[in-house]
């Protein structure tokens, strides 16, 4: 657990792997020629059974949904005095926040009956949960605080009676829990340096923390997980499948990213630019200056994240996409996509701009484009066209993240042809 972060002060530079990619970004639009061209590895596959395994969607929930650091939240869906129930991990969870700004999650199960305590996946404000069933009430801290007819149990109020906790930090505006329950192991702070690693010197330019949560929408899609990650981890497809949508924004295939996190782990993490058309103009003056806020740089490039192993950042010109993914089996999963907006343009009179932009990229581009091609390669798959499915050195991210799946689950996925 801890305290709220408060808004970090704007760093006077940009990152170093930020800037670092940003000048491999203006490298490719002066030359003409993109780093996959010159790339010297082979292509990669992926067998089809990685999406289709009702054995291997077993281990990726153990390995990657268990033990894994994982977002839940952002800071501001969650207010003092608030809790709310998460249930996207298949662990019923409850999130609160006290009045001293402290985040927790406990297991959303009441110690007495193992009751459901929480419903709503909405903040609501609460001095105390309260248990439907028989009203043991429980504070925010998960403290077992009042037993109805308490003296009908042989022993006294114990520890053994607390909600069941979970780890839980918060960072960047973020808030992250283990959802899985063992002892001692929620009074350990989740180890968020570690996990991250050079992310860490990146994510403040980001200033997630200083974003206010405008809309979330939820759905549930017949397809795996995975193949929604594949999509926003390369720019090949831009061209084609959004030519009448966001293509025209884009330079095509220039890009430049890398993997970030633990050596332990296998840096996971996957952080990347891709060049909009704005981005050639500026390289092409010598004295074009340096973006110095996520604001300019999302003029020049579109900076995305993918937080092992589910959650991916977009962050458009304007605002922030937080997409979290969570498989409900091996052939389908739950989309949540939350828009993260400027607090100073959080008022009354720009929501309908946010409605508008929001179902702009939301209807037009996820649903119409991205999640309905997901859906007709997962029927495709089906049809046992294909074994496996080829990346080729445009594609290089994707094969990144299958083998950092295939490294946590113990599994071979992608191989060289």
């Amino acid at each position: 657990m801890s305290t709220s972060s408060l808004p970090l002060p704007l760093p006077l530079a940009l990152p170093p792997h930020t800037a670092s990619m940003l000048d491999r970004v203006r490298t490719q639009c002066a030359s003409g020629r993109t780093e996959w061209q010159d790339c010297k590895d082979p292509e990669t596959t992926v067998a089809v059974e990685r999406y289709t395994s009702s054995a291997i969607y077993e281990q990726e929930i153990d390995k990657l949904f268990r033990g894994l650091p994982l977002i839940a939240a952002h800071s501001s869906e969650l207010q003092a005095g608030q809790v709310l129930a998460h249930d996207g991990y298949g662990v019923p969870m409850v999130l609160s926040r006290d009045q001293n700004g402290v985040v927790r999650a406990h297991l959303n199960v009441c110690r007495h009956r193992g009751t459901r305590l929480i419903e709503s996946t909405s903040a609501m404000d609460k001095a105390s949960i309260v248990c439907p069933y028989h009203g043991w009430t429980y504070q925010l801290d998960g403290k077992l605080r009042h037993r109805l007819h308490a003296e009908s149990f042989d022993k006294k109020e114990c520890a053994d009676e607390d909600l069941v906790a979970l780890p839980c930090e918060e960072r960047y505006g973020l808030i992250w829990v283990i959802p899985q329950a063992k002892q001692d192991m929620a009074s350990q702070p989740i180890d968020l340096d570690s996990y991250l690693g050079e992310l860490n010197s990146e994510m403040p330019f980001y200033e997630t923390e200083n974003l206010t949560h405008f809309r979330t929408i939820e759905a549930e899609y017949p397809a795996n997980w995975k193949l929604i990650v594949d999509a926003f981890l390369e720019s090949y497809h831009i061209r084609v499948l959004h030519k009448n949508t966001i293509a025209p924004f884009f330079t095509d295939g220039i890009t430049a990213g890398g993997t970030f996190g633990s050596e332990q782990d296998g840096k996971p993490h996957i952080h990347s630019l891709v060049a909009r058309r704005a981005a050639q103009a500026w390289s092409e003056r010598p004295d074009s200056p340096l973006p110095t806020n996520i604001r300019e740089l999302s003029e020049l490039v579109t900076p995305s994240q993918v937080i092992f192993p589910n959650t991916i950042t977009i962050f458009h010109p304007d605002y922030l996409s937080l997409i979290t993914l969570y498989p409900t089996s091996a052939g389908t999963f739950r989309w949540t996509h939350k828009m993260l907006i400027p607090k100073a343009q959080s008022g009354s009179d720009w929501a309908p701009h946010w409605e508008k932009t929001f179902n702009l990229i939301e209807k037009g581009v996820f649903q119409k484009e991205d999640i309905h091609t997901t859906i007709n390669i997962q029927k495709g798959f089906a049809s046992g066209a294909n074994t496996s499915l080829r990346l080729g050195r445009i594609e290089q991210a994707v094969a990144w993240f299958h083998a950092s799946v295939a490294k946590h689950t113990d599994c071979q996925t992608a191989s060289a042809v």
